[in-house]
């Protein structure tokens, strides 16, 4: 890397920083005045404190591609109020030189995205909502109707859920080919026991202090069976982990969770589109900031480079927040008419790419 090149690199990393930093700390600051008025019984100041830093790592994880956007205009904007650029192209620097000066600060804001959104954002939001909920004497974070889940021809349903893998209020049902009722148990809890015998995606579940109905068909005539029971097991194709991950939003899942977890949906016969969209959203999270940094550049060469620093970053804003009203209204369509959710995440990003190039390549 040339010395230009560094020196380029180093101003659009710094504004790129310092734009997270403001646009991070209003965006927290917001959100802990909004969480504090949520405090209530065992859930206190420093708890939601606390909730507010296990997910500060989603909002900030939020806001690269808007700060790569806005952080590179404010870098590049500087050099050029500075007449900086000038002499750089009057001594041969080229203006495609100077974008993929630009564009290594916002690889390395691609890859602190990427990690984030797998390895740091989804474990801890998981975390601050089980432990709020908690607080708060609920469990999980399920809403008062409880969570439904579907293993084939079986499904359950469960009122609350502990971090040690304890389901309260469980109800399953089990339907037969023809979709008639043959099996309901109900019970007050279900303790996870682990693998199921060493069968593959079988896991067994000790039902406690339940009843059991059976259901038999015998032409128009159904013969119903009843038998309590203080413990029973079943087999399910479930575990602790999977149904803490399914109840929470999937936009704060991991990349490899929402590919798996999307896979799973798809095999069972259930809606699995917005998984497979989280995952095309975070997984070309880092497409998406390089184009919005492309574009950026096209401003400062294009026909913005004459404005004021405050029209530019006021384009900047607009540009961003044009963008992202596409690529959400491209994503929703996507779930409501069926289209590919590669299509939908994909689409406004290679718009946004032709424009940046095409602004780039114009001439005063």
């Amino acid at each position: 890397m040339s010395r230009l090149a560094r020196y380029i690199a180093s101003q659009v990393l710094a504004a790129m920083l310092l734009v997270l930093c403001v646009l991070g700390g209003l965006d927290l600051l917001l959100y802990t005045i909004d969480e504090l008025g949520n405090t209530r019984g065992g859930y206190g100041v420093l708890q939601a404190l606390r909730y507010i830093s296990y997910i500060a790592p989603r909002h900030l994880y939020e806001l690269l591609p808007a700060s790569a956007l806005i952080g590179a205009l404010a870098g590049l904007g500087s050099l050029a109020a500075s007449n900086e650029l000038v002499g750089m192209q009057a001594a041969g620097y080229s203006r495609w030189q100077i974008t993929l000066a630009v564009m290594q600060p916002a690889m390395l804001v691609m890859v602190l995205g990427l990690v984030l959104g797998e390895y740091v954002a989804p474990r801890l939001e998981i975390r601050a909502e089980v432990d709020k909920s908690l607080a708060l004497g609920l469990r999980a974070g399920l809403t008062r109707f409880g969570h439904w889940e579907r293993d084939g021809g079986v499904f359950l349903h469960f009122n609350s859920m502990e971090t040690q893998g304890i389901l309260h209020g469980v109800t399953l049902f089990e339907f037969d080919d023809q979709q008639r009722l043959v099996h309901q148990v109900e019970a007050e809890l279900a303790n996870f026991q682990g693998a199921a015998g060493g069968k593959a995606n079988r896991y067994s579940w000790q039902m406690v202090n339940g009843n059991e109905f059976n259901f038999t068909y015998q032409g128009d005539a159904v013969i119903n069976t009843h038998q309590s029971f203080g413990e029973r097991n079943w087999e399910l194709d479930m575990t602790p982990e999977l149904l803490q991950v399914l109840v929470v939003d999937p936009a704060s899942m991991a990349i490899s969770d929402l590919w798996r977890f999307g896979q799973r949906f798809l095999q069972q016969g259930l809606d699995s589109g917005p998984y497979f969209l989280g995952f095309w959203r975070k997984a070309l999270q880092p497409l998406n900031t390089g184009v919005l940094v492309l574009v950026a550049i096209s401003f400062i060469f294009g026909p913005l480079r004459s404005a004021s620093m405050g029209l530019r970053v006021f384009s900047a804003i607009c540009l961003g927040l044009t963008f992202t009203i596409v690529q959400k209204l491209f994503q929703q369509l996507s779930l409501v008419y069926h289209m590919r959710p590669l299509f939908a995440v994909l689409l406004p990003i290679l718009l946004c790419f032709v424009a940046g190039v095409v602004l780039l390549k114009r001439r005063a």
